[in-house]
Order: C-alpha cells, then sequence, then structure tokens
C-alpha cells in the first residue's frame, strides 16, 4: 500500500509490531509474541501473543495475525510479500492470544521470517477491507511504539510515543525511551552529513558511501559499519535469448572486474560478489571464490555459443538494459557493466528512470536489467524466493535447476549446522557457476549517530531498525 517504499518502510517500523524481530547477530528475540515453539519436522509453529492493543485501544489477538499473514499471501490481493515468509499454507487462530502456522513444506527459519515488514499486524476490519487498507500508505493502524503524528510525503513523517505500549527494555524501563520521533527525507547525502554535523538531525539510517570518511572524522558522531548483504544484481532472464545460453551469461561473468565496479561504485565498503545471493554477513556464506575476469575466456565462450565476433543486444535482440537513476549502486553497475562488457564484444543500450517507476515497470517484467536486494533475514528462503523453481519471485530470471532445488529445500529444513552448511555450499556453487545473475559486490552496512544517541545498534538488515530501543543521554540537547 506504500506509495514510495523507501521512505514508508521506515515508518512501518516506528508505527507496526510483528511477532518476533532479529538483532544485529541475526538472533529472533520476541516482540508481539512472548513465546513460539514448532513440531519436529518444522512445518507448524505456534506462536503466544503478548497482552498489546492498538493504537485506537482495541485489544491485538490471534485474529488480527491470521488476517494479516491471510491477506498478504491472498493471489487477489497481489502483495509482494506474498512468499516471503515462507510457504504458509493456513493460518489458524486457536484462541485469543494463541495463533498456529502450518506450512507446506519444513522451515527451520520460519520464526526469523515473521519478523520481516510484510509481517506487520493490523486489525482484522483493516485489513480484510480493500478500501480501508488501500488507506494505509497514509494512515496508519498499529501497535507499536509510536503513532502517527504527522506524514508530508517525500519531507518528513513524525511519530510521537504511544502510552500503552506493551514493551519494556532490557533495564526493565518502558519503552519507547523517547518521546517524539521525526524520520526527514534529505536527498543529498552530503546535506544529511551537515545536517548532522550541526545537529538538526541525530542520526542518519543510510549515508552515502562517499561520505564514510568524512563522517568518520567528525569528533561529535559515531561512524558504524558492518558487513551487510544489500546487492545490485545484473539480471539475464533465462527465458529469452541469448541468455538462454548458459555460455553467454558464463560470459558475462568473466568480463566483469568485480574490484573496480566495487571500488568505483561503493568506495570500496563491502566485499566482492560471487554472482551468489549470499554475502559474508550470512549465517551460511561459504568464500566459493568469484569468477576471475579474463577477457579471453569470455570471448572463447561467446564463439562457442554462436558469437565469434560479439554480440550487441540492443541491435539484435531488442534488450536495452535498465535500472534506477536514483538509486547510486543500481545506476553506478549498469553504467560500468555496460562499459566493461564492451571490452569483451557484449554491447547494449542503457536506460534509466526513478526508483519507483523500475519498481512498477521492470522488476519481474524486463528480461534485463540492474535490481537491487537488501539483506534478508535467511540465506536459504531467500534462495528459494528468487531462484527455486517454485520461488514467488522466481520470475525475475525463470532459471531452473533440479539440484539447485533439491538441496536449497533440503537446506531450510535442516536443523544440523553441519550439514545446512554443506547443502548451502552446494546451492551457492551452482548459483555462481551456472545461474541468473552477475553480482558484482556485497555492500557493507554502514550508519552514523551523534555521540549522545545511546542503545543505537546497527543492524546488518539496514531495514530492520528499531527506533523504540534507541535512547538519548544526559547530554543531548532538547529540542
Amino acid at each position: 500500500m506504500m506509495q514510495s517504499k523507501f521512505p514508508q518502510r521506515w515508518g512501518v517500523k516506528l508505527f507496526y509490531s510483528t511477532l518476533t524481530r532479529v538483532d544485529s547477530n541475526l538472533e529472533p528475540y520476541g516482540d508481539l509474541a512472548e513465546d513460539w515453539s514448532s513440531n519436529d519436522t518444522s512445518d507448524e509453529w505456534t506462536f503466544t501473543l503478548r497482552e498489546a492493543t492498538f493504537h485506537d485501544g482495541s485489544p491485538v489477538t490471534a485474529a488480527d495475525v491470521k488476517a494479516t499473514f491471510d491477506t498478504v499471501y491472498d493471489e487477489e490481493v497481489g502483495s509482494p510479500g506474498m512468499g516471503t515468509m515462507g510457504d504458509i499454507q493456513q493460518v489458524e487462530a486457536v484462541d485469543k492470544r494463541t495463533v498456529k502456522f502450518t506450512l507446506g513444506t519444513q522451515n527451520s527459519d520460519f520464526h526469523k521470517l515473521v519478523s520481516k515488514g510484510w509481517g506487520s499486524i493490523v486489525p482484522e476490519d483493516i485489513v480484510t477491507d480493500a478500501e480501508k487498507r488501500q488507506a494505509l500508505g497514509t494512515e496508519e493502524h498499529g501497535s507499536g511504539a509510536f503513532t502517527l503524528e504527522s506524514f508530508a510525503p517525500g519531507d518528513q513523517l513524525v511519530g510521537v510515543a504511544y502510552d500503552d505500549y506493551y514493551r519494556t527494555g532490557d533495564d526493565g524501563e518502558s519503552l519507547p525511551y523517547i518521546d517524539r520521533i521525526s524520520q526527514i527525507t534529505i536527498p543529498e547525502k552530503s546535506n544529511q552529513v551537515n545536517a548532522l554535523r550541526s545537529g538538526d538531525i541525530d542520526i542518519i539510517w543510510q549515508p552515502g558511501y562517499g561520505q564514510w570518511g568524512q563522517l568518520q572524522s567528525l569528533d561529535s558522531v559515531t561512524a558504524h559499519r558492518t558487513p551487510g548483504g544489500e546487492i545490485a544484481n545484473f539480471v539475464m532472464n533465462v527465458s529469452v535469448e541469448p541468455w538462454s545460453d548458459p555460455r553467454v551469461r558464463q560470459a558475462v561473468k568473466h568480463a566483469i572486474d568485480r574490484e573496480a565496479i566495487l571500488n568505483a561504485v561503493q568506495d570500496g565498503l563491502g566485499t566482492i560478489g560471487q554472482d551468489s545471493l549470499l554475502s559474508p554477513a550470512y549465517e551460511y556464506y561459504s568464500d566459493i571464490g568469484a569468477p576471475e575476469r579474463d577477457l579471453e575466456k569470455a570471448k572463447e565462450l561467446l564463439a562457442e555459443a554462436g558469437y565469434p565476433d560479439g554480440i550487441n543486444l540492443t541491435e539484435e535482440f531488442d534488450l536495452t538494459l535498465q535500472t534506477a537513476s536514483n538509486i547510486p549502486h543500481m545506476r553506478g553497475t549498469a553504467v560500468l557493466m555496460q562499459e566493461q562488457l564492451k571490452e569483451a564484444g557484449i554491447e547494449f543500450e542503457l536506460e534509466t528512470m526513478s526508483y519507483d517507476n523500475w519498481s512498477a515497470t521492470v522488476w519481474k517484467k524486463s528480461p534485463f536489467y540492474v535490481g537491487a536486494y537488501g539483506m534478508r533475514i535467511s540465506g536459504a528462503n531467500f534462495m528459494k524466493l528468487m531462484l527455486h523453481s517454485e520461488g514467488n519471485w522466481n520470475g525475475e530470471s525463470d532459471w531452473s535447476n533440479e539440484e539447485f532445488d533439491e538441496v536449497v529445500d533440503k537446506a531450510i529444513a535442516e536443523t544440523d549446522v553441519d550439514q545446512k552448511q554443506q547443502y548451502m555450499q552446494t546451492a551457492q556453487k551452482l548459483v555462481r557457476d551456472e545461474g541468473p545473475y552477475a553480482i558484482s559486490f556485497y555492500i557493507d552496512t554502514i550508519g552514523a549517530s551523534k555521540n549522545y544517541v545511546e542503545k543505537y545498534n546497527l543492524n546488518p538488515l539496514a531495514y530492520q531498525i528499531y527506533p523504540d530501543e534507541y535512547a538519548l543521554g544526559s547530554d543531548a540537547p532538547t529540542k
């Protein structure tokens, strides 16, 4: 229901509750749920809810949880969140405070997946009414730590503490620690740094990577950095030529200079990509090595595929690389890959547009683009979502590999850490060698805060932010 995904995604964390949360180590802890458990095969999960109220004073019940998940997974509603939290087959409100999920497949990470923003609990009467549901783009009906005071799209979003919020901090104090919070949209990254320096803002959620050195030099500021998993993926949909030929895809993988792209686009703040979705920040990441840049090998692969003189994708196959102009790592990756692939004899035109336009008209619709994904909570579930033949977002690439499907399904079900690692390593190698993506780098997650901001903990999942847990020290200025 959100018109602009980035500013409003942040607001969702202020106003709404999810069943669980994940900390900076990707370990789950309770939010709206005070307890949870699964059966031995991890395909049935039961959550017990805390006593909590929505901001209108009505109690949060299992019926609200059921209605929310049923709506997100309703094909007629068409939510992009459908399938992102596992293969949910049935949600049952056992009683007012107990909800049971029945899954179509085993999933040992399900208790983590429900912490996603798609799992934000909305009152049953709102989420099941199409007209009221549509209004969620500008209204809020949550049970989170803050209530909506004002919202000016593209400018500012303000929340104030909800007096009857149900959570307490580790110190036993009622949350939130702060009385009022504002999310201010400052498009120019250098202006964000200036606002932080002057004290007009207290935290930069996602600063520009070009400002990293400057942020480190500010005496009144703490610069935060941790390995992350955000990517810009060069998509080659295998249902169309020439991407249907794995040799052409492999030629692309050997034609790119990953380190040069990482340094130019991210100022080196990241790690080299292996064409798999998983970065070193994921629990089951394997260092399998990236394809080396070898222009001669790329040209040989093209020749074997029937293109001894190279290939012009736009002229011969009507393929134009599309990406978002206002997302720096998407646009930067597209521009540099266009330049580098030309050296191997692969040419194409480039088209840029706003992210919102790209999201509406290109994502999962075009066979050739540079996309972007933030880090996900579960690497195995992320790989299934994107690349499994039955994954909900497989339509981005239409790639299918029986061995990959098998090992990913086993990894999702497996509870033994060592065995799960073996399955995940096999899956990552298959994607690197045969998959539909070229992924040049994995982006570090960075942030910045004034020194008087306390309890701020940078999560590698940049979108997992919990401002109700932040506090201000005694030296913080009044505003």
